[in-house]
């Protein structure tokens, strides 16, 4: 039985994966949990009562707690918005930073079978990009990111810790925290308020939806696949997660509106008047994974079921 350290369970994507993995899965789950950020005990309250998950109070910002050996360490764990990364940009970069470090230097001392870094495609910026074009971040939020990739290239070079690299789409799905698009206008659509829809260059911003089973179906295929070692390459393996659907984000507020059968009421904003730098586009994530026979199993429409 496969022992996996995961970090961010407690959060919208990871308490997703999480429950995913323990049903496709025989594998054993350790969960660090600070509690300080966006992750809440009530997305593990499904974990309650289950012998194959164990959780630990602790700030991954400081060193480690000695929890032996695992088979994969998924880091999951990253102040993610990137509104609050404009409006107090050096914690919240410190944070990705050091959460980072310190699972690297966990992953050094107790080598896994596979470190998998959990990243985004905003490391690229609102470009077409391959799964290793330059990095171009709009954001502190996308530049903290891609500093934890930068950080985990180092130590599969220097240290030879096994990593991969995933950089995913924005992702929906149930216990989105509210500040996020989707749940944000769900709500205010229930409520009948009026929505902000942001423009870039006056145009509605577009992005391609990811529901979250599709991540989580991603991952566990790439976990089953051996790493390519240093100094075979002279880089990690690193993965898009397709399977997105591409929308601007008023046509998916009007989709959430007809699934809620309610009006929408909204106004345009344009986007650089609360968030500077903001990209017009992400293009749609894929490579790798569809060359090696994954399909995503979930439809956008179906990954939105959970609204209704």
């Amino acid at each position: 039985m496969k022992r996996v350290l995961l970090l961010g369970a407690s959060g919208f994507i990871f308490s997703n994966v999480l429950e995913y993995m323990l049903d496709k899965t025989d594998w054993k789950f350790t969960c660090i949990c600070s509690w300080n950020h966006k992750g809440t005990p009530l997305n593990l309250q499904f974990t309650v009562g289950n012998p194959r998950v164990t959780i630990i109070h602790h700030d991954l910002t400081g060193e480690m707690p000695d929890l032996g050996h695992f088979d994969y360490i998924i880091n999951g764990a990253s102040e993610s918005h990137v509104d609050r990364s404009i409006a107090d940009t050096v914690p919240f970069m410190l944070n990705n930073f050091l959460s980072t470090a310190q699972l690297l230097e966990y992953a050094r001392k107790y080598p896994p079978k596979v470190f998998l870094q959990f990243s985004t495609d905003e490391v690229y910026g609102a470009n077409n990009h391959e799964e290793w074009d330059i990095m171009l971040p709009s954001s502190p939020y996308a530049a903290s990111k891609g500093i934890q990739e930068l950080e985990c290239i180092a130590y599969w070079k220097t240290y030879h810790v096994p990593i991969v690299i995933t950089n995913s789409n924005n992702i929906i799905g149930k216990n989105q925290n509210k500040e996020k698009f989707v749940p944000k206008i769900i709500e205010q659509i229930n409520n009948g308020q009026e929505i902000t829809i942001h423009t870039a260059n006056g145009v509605p911003a577009k992005r391609c939806w990811n529901p979250v089973e599709n991540v989580a179906s991603a991952l566990l295929f790439i976990l089953k696949r051996t790493p390519s070692k240093y100094p075979d390459t002279d880089r990690p393996d690193r993965y898009g997660l397709g399977g997105g659907h591409e929308l601007d984000v008023l046509e998916m507020a009007q989709l959430i509106a007809k699934i809620l059968d309610k009006p929408l009421k909204y106004h345009i904003l344009d986007g650089e008047a609360v968030r500077p730098g903001i990209d017009a586009s992400y293009p749609k994530t894929e490579g790798t994974l569809e060359i090696l026979g994954w399909t995503a199993p979930v439809t956008l429409e179906e990954g939105l079921k959970w609204i209704q």
